[in-house]
């Protein structure tokens, strides 16, 4: 499969440390790393430009993706075309039509896996940002007016919706080794105001992080939660690791993770 790897990056070090560094980016025809952009939608639309495959998967610095992924990725996309040949965009983790939370990846922020494995594409209502696979023939674009680095997964199933596609989420197990947070940045909430002035007409919008509601009460319960759960019972957000092999190699003894990670224990130790 030809596919052209994305990334907006403002670290060098952790995007050598982990997505530049991921066994299963190496198939990738073409990999566009973006600088100094404002926005995620800026950065991802010029990338969209140079890119010479019909499949660009954009994703976060800090994700990783492991040995035998671009095979996932594949086959993931090959029944996803069977299905809707149509399709838009797709993601690995994301909301599910019927609202139920959807996908197969780890986060080291959340300190979990977060959803179970599956093996057919689902649609889905929105997606996480933190890895996207756009089809360029669809013309989608990224919303430019849409502020920061947030919700513009949200914001691009929307877009593909009303223009007539599908969203879905695929089984392709990835890493974000995200530091987490204890509380949704103001930034977060500057996207977060555009998207309910943008979309209120079709209000409320689940997103994998939160609701986008008119009054904004989902976003504020999770923010009191938050306080609580930091101030009041102690409890931080998890922090990126620096071993993503052996977290990886952790996750499967305990039976959990993506399998073919034997392949790359198993080359690793030759």
């Amino acid at each position: 499969m030809n596919w052209n790897l994305a990334v907006a990056a403002n670290d060098d070090a952790l995007l050598g440390h982990c997505l530049l560094a991921s066994p299963g980016a190496r198939s990738a025809s073409k990999v566009l790393v973006e600088r100094g952009f404002p926005s995620a939608a800026q950065a991802y639309n010029a990338a969209s430009l140079k890119a010479e495959s019909d499949i660009v998967v954009f994703a976060h610095q800090d994700v990783y993706l492991p040995a035998g992924w671009d095979d996932q990725l594949g086959s993931a996309l090959e029944r996803l075309h069977a299905k809707d040949p149509g399709w838009a965009v797709a993601g690995v983790v994301g909301i599910a039509t019927g609202l139920a939370p959807t996908g197969y990846a780890y986060c080291t922020g959340l300190q979990r896996i977060v959803g179970s494995p599956f093996s057919e594409p689902v649609e889905a209502e929105t997606l996480d940002e933190l890895l996207l696979v756009v089809r360029r023939s669809s013309r989608l674009r990224f919303d430019e007016q849409l502020p920061g680095f947030h919700l513009y997964g949200t914001d691009i199933c929307l877009t593909a919706r009303k223009s007539g596609m599908k969203a879905y989420i695929i089984p392709a197990f990835c890493v974000h080794n995200t530091a987490g947070l204890d509380f949704l940045p103001v930034s977060f909430w500057r996207s977060y105001l555009y998207l309910r002035r943008k979309w209120r007409a079709g209000l409320p919008i689940k997103t994998p992080c939160t609701t986008i509601s008119r009054f904004g009460w989902p976003i504020v319960s999770h923010t009191l939660r938050s306080a609580y759960s930091c101030y009041v019972r102690g409890e931080k957000a998890g922090s990126r690791v620096n071993d993503l092999t052996a977290l990886l190699w952790n996750l499967e003894d305990h039976g959990e993770g993506f399998r073919p990670v034997r392949a790359e224990r198993s080359a690793q130790s030759q």
